[in-house]
């Protein structure tokens, strides 16, 4: 019976532990699957966490620019414009400008209307509002009543000077206008001291009809045309002792060349046009830019020194710096007529494309709107 009863007591233990075994091993998967499921919730808890934090410092990055930036003011559309333009009551030599500006213009802005300066110009305030009162030359001096309504227009007010007369005469009409554009940039300090005006340089383009290649005669024709002042010291000073012109026909333009007697003095009353068909090499120092332009559209090759005013691009115009740099230079032109002539085309080029006027006209819009 003893026997009996300690097999019941193993078949009972081992039935336990078999129990406890299965039970064991179910809780084990259980605990598994329960582990498994809480690494993936905190795996996707801390990724949302994440974000949740780099999102906010995005947005609190994205308002501290809002913030900080300051938006450009909205680019002005030219074809809406309206535009006032005054010319001179008189022809002049620079008549011509009045008209070719007005037609440049004309292809800009979405309504142009011209007046003479003898005109009055407050019955034309009053009928219209302008964005724009453009005057051109400068020369004729506006009646009180017009400069009162100027002073009083809330439009932009430019004046486009020809620079014939000395800027002292100037200095009535300036105050009326917010900005100022000359054909000189030495003129440029002078015009600065008036309060309350920003000043540039844009020369008038060279007319086409006027200044461009053309067949001239045997009057007109030339070695070497220089313009500028031959002061003692200076690079043209040196260059008229200079063996390299002794043989040649040279014109001269400027002050201080009377003891040259052998160089031609060029009359004010000359046509320049025909003057610079009619030369092989111009050289210029201290020249505007509009001279340098004027060569360049007729074709003419030519040397400017660094201290000339000139087009934008100068890759396009041949300079010199110093005496031996013109003297080298001046001996190579003239000994490589083919160099000359590719050197001359491609300035003629730049001049047709990139100083029209209707690229002037863009030119001073942008820098009255934008």
């Amino acid at each position: 019976m003893q026997v009996k009863s300690q097999r019941n007591r193993r078949s009972v233990q081992h039935s336990n532990q078999l129990f406890l075994r299965q039970m064991n091993a179910t809780l084990n998967r259980k605990l598994k699957s329960i582990r498994h499921h809480l690494v993936i919730q905190q795996s996707a808890m801390q990724q949302h966490l994440m974000k949740m934090i780099q999102d906010g410092s995005e947005q609190g990055m994205d308002n501290q620019d809002r913030t900080d930036r300051v938006d450009p003011p909205p680019r002005i559309l030219y074809k809406q414009l309206k535009v006032l333009l005054i010319t001179p009551s008189v022809d002049r030599e620079g008549s011509s400008n009045s008209i070719l500006i007005e037609q440049s213009l004309r292809h800009l802005v979405q309504h142009i209307h011209e007046i003479k300066t003898i005109q009055p110009l407050a019955d034309h305030m009053a009928a219209q509002e302008w964005d724009l009162i453009l005057m051109l030359d400068g020369e004729d001096i506006l009646p009180n009543q017009s400069l009162e309504a100027l002073r009083t227009s809330s439009a932009q007010k430019a004046i486009w000077l020809s620079d014939q007369s000395g800027v002292k005469q100037m200095e009535s009409i300036l105050p009326s206008f917010h900005f100022i554009f000359t054909q000189n940039s030495a003129h440029i300090p002078f015009y600065r001291h008036v309060d309350h005006i920003t000043c540039h340089e844009i020369p008038f383009p060279p007319n086409p009809a006027v200044f461009c290649p053309q067949v001239v005669g045997r009057a007109y024709e030339s070695d070497v045309y220089i313009i500028g002042d031959a002061h003692p010291g200076s690079c043209l000073f040196a260059l008229a002792s200079h063996t390299l012109l002794s043989d040649k026909k040279v014109r001269v333009e400027g002050q201080g060349w009377e003891r040259f007697g052998s160089f031609v003095p060029v009359q004010p009353y000359e046509d320049r046009e025909k003057l610079y068909n009619g030369t092989k090499i111009v050289v210029q120092d201290n020249s505007s830019a509009r001279q340098v332009m004027e060569v360049a559209a007729c074709g003419t090759f030519q040397l400017i020194s660094a201290s000339s005013s000139r087009p934008a691009n100068l890759d396009d115009f041949q300079q010199y710096t110093s005496l031996e740099e013109l003297v080298q230079k001046l001996s190579y032109y003239w000994d490589n007529v083919d160099q000359r002539r590719l050197a001359a085309s491609q300035a003629l080029s730049y001049m047709k494309y990139n100083q029209s006027y209707l690229h002037k006209s863009l030119q001073l819009l942008d820098m009255i709107f934008q």
